[in-house]
């Protein structure tokens, strides 16, 4: 992960940013420890009390502790392998204390017949606060399925 964030910061050109994108690229990484962890206190670290997601699959889901307790029931679930979010790019804005971070992302699970891969896209909204940058919205898509026969359902 470290191979991947260095990177992606050589790979930026904007070096007033910089310091934004690295900030934001830390809470990311810090998010997905969290979700490795299944600690559901640090994987909301990074979250507005107000943040908005989309799931891949179109549900949405309001509030910073409604969030936390829709993924409460997966980190407690063996089966559940984690989701991983891989930044593409940020883009700080230079109208408002906010950035579009845009990436892809990974979910395992494991199934009676081996291990579901579903992948997709996603976009994050950040917004600098006092206390750092924290989420306000992500919007997940899931664009693929894998490794079972849970995929067609």
């Amino acid at each position: 992960m470290l191979l991947a964030f260095s990177h992606y910061l050589s790979a930026q050109n904007k070096p007033a940013d910089s310091v934004d994108k690295t900030a934001i690229l830390a809470a990311r990484m810090q998010s997905n420890r969290a979700i490795q962890a299944r600690d559901l206190t640090g994987f909301g670290q990074a979250m507005l009390p107000d943040i908005e997601v989309t799931r891949g699959s179109g549900s949405h889901v309001t509030g910073r502790d409604s969030v936390l307790a829709s993924v409460a029931g997966q980190f407690n679930d063996p089966d559940f392998l984690g989701y991983v979010r891989q930044t593409d790019s940020i883009q700080v804005s230079s109208i408002g204390p906010m950035a579009a971070e845009h990436g892809h992302w990974t979910g395992r699970f494991r199934r009676p017949d081996g291990i579901q891969i579903i992948s997709g896209s996603y976009l994050s909204m950040w917004r600098k606060t006092d206390e750092g940058w924290k989420i306000q919205s992500e919007l997940f898509v899931s664009l693929a399925c894998s490794g079972s026969a849970a995929c067609g359902k």
